[in-house]
């Protein structure tokens, strides 16, 4: 279920550094090897009670399991700043979650899961792993192809880096659209064939029409975007025409 966290962040509509962020929601269909399976995720930004204060929520759920992932955040100077994030999975006879609580005077997280209690010390630029993609919006944006950023998740702080690597055009529910094709770049990783890829519409605002993770030659998963609201796309960015 991390992959399908990970695969549905990308979701999310661009704003320019001084612009508040647009509420929006957006679903999407997993596939496994060109199959569809039976889960449906849906992925929701709207306001919070504060100023640049956001609440951002992911359900991934089928009759065999359940994943939510939410965060409350402040969206400053094109960055998010997490006050809490909040993960929990049911399903296959198990139940996992972490509850963990943002301080940024010192950056600190206080986490709480289902086997323990801890605080962790953080870097000042920590994100969470729901929000961790935000931050690409600004910098695809500007016309940059590569970015990296540090997120926290439970007691493991990691760095990840991502880099736009094409472009294509594809078939969704709003017509064709240009893309930009963006991959997550792994370092010694023991799977030499292990990619994870993201189709990003510039067109949408940045938002991902599609993504793929590859295992191995024998595993793919896939996810698809077929339903959105939210912004409209803008006059001088029309789909490509049929």
């Amino acid at each position: 279920m991390r992959l399908i966290s990970l695969l549905l962040v990308l979701a999310s509509s661009l704003a320019t550094a001084n612009e508040p962020l647009a509420p929006f929601s957006a679903e999407f269909r997993i596939y496994v090897n060109k199959l569809p399976t039976p889960v449906k995720a849906e992925l929701v930004l709207e306001p919070a009670e504060g100023d640049d204060y956001y609440h951002m929520l992911l359900k991934a759920k089928s009759f065999l399991l359940s994943n939510t992932e939410e965060s409350y955040f402040h969206w400053r100077d094109c960055q998010p700043r997490t006050a809490r994030y909040v993960h929990e999975f049911k399903g296959f006879g198990q139940r996992r979650f972490h509850h963990m609580d943002f301080e940024w005077n010192p950056p600190r997280v206080h986490n709480e899961s289902e086997d323990d209690k801890e605080s962790l010390d953080i870097p000042d630029d920590t994100l969470d792993e729901l929000t961790i993609l935000l931050r690409g919006r600004c910098v695809f944006a500007t016309g940059d192809k590569s970015y990296s950023v540090t997120s926290v998740y439970g007691d493991k702080v990691r760095e990840h880096h991502f880099e736009v690597i094409d472009r294509e055009t594809l078939k969704t529910p709003l017509g064709k659209l240009d893309t930009l094709l963006v991959e997550k770049k792994r370092t010694g990783d023991s799977k030499e064939k292990r990619r994870t890829l993201f189709w990003v519409a510039p067109q949408l605002d940045y938002m991902v029409v599609q993504a793929k993770h590859i295992e191995s030659t024998l595993l793919k998963a896939e996810m698809i975007m077929i339903d959105y609201n939210g912004p409209e796309l803008a006059p001088d960015s029309a789909p490509a025409s049929d």
